[in-house]
């Protein structure tokens, strides 16, 4: 073997190493990607469980009622909800950028969608969408106005899709008419009825 068969062997070998070197390390950054897709929508999930768990905590009733009617509601609940529905319509817009860009799964950003567009459908979610909408980022505020004209009017809303919420209307609502509840929605010493 002569001394240029040897250089180009080993510059075969050579070229043959780089590749294999670069398609390890494009392995690895699809690993990397995978992985951080999953953390970030792990992440947003979490917030969405959280936020969950904050709107059927302690303040429940001002949420329920909020969803019902936000423009004559007592200053309190409006703050409330507006802080609830602003919290998610947030989470929709965060949502909606990691979809784009490929980190949610489309079954996942559906279900976001969906919940958002449902509180928005409320009686008290549409009232506080007039206002609510101007201060949101105005790429989820066009998204989800437009989502919002082409939904048929006879779909669920959020107080529907959770039959503990439509529950608690009712008993807050025998509870009023009885007297036993204060401006806030909270019952006197009944406790809470749920």
């Amino acid at each position: 073997m002569t001394l240029e068969n040897i250089n180009y062997v080993a510059q075969t070998i050579g070229v043959f190493a780089i590749l294999g070197s670069l398609l390890f390390v494009a392995r690895q950054l699809q690993q990397a990607q995978k992985i951080e897709r999953a953390a970030a929508q792990r992440e947003l999930l979490a917030r969405v469980s959280e936020w969950a768990w904050r709107v059927d905590g302690a303040e429940r009733d001002l949420f329920v009622k909020g969803l019902v009617d936000f423009d004559d509601a007592p200053a309190r609940q409006q703050g409330y909800i507006s802080t609830a529905l602003s919290d998610f319509v947030f989470i929709a817009e965060s949502a909606l950028n990691m979809h784009k860009h490929g980190f949610f799964s489309d079954g996942t950003w559906a279900g976001i969608e969906g919940a958002a567009l449902a509180l928005l459908r409320t009686p008290g979610g549409a009232q506080w969408w007039r206002y609510g909408q101007r201060y949101v980022g105005p790429e989820i505020a066009a998204h989800l106005k437009k989502r919002l004209s082409e939904i048929d009017p006879d779909t669920p809303s959020f107080i529907d899709f959770a039959p503990n919420y439509r529950k608690r209307l009712k008993e807050l609502q025998a509870l009023e008419a009885q007297g036993e509840t204060t401006s806030l929605g909270s019952a006197r010493s009944t406790g809470d009825a749920s």
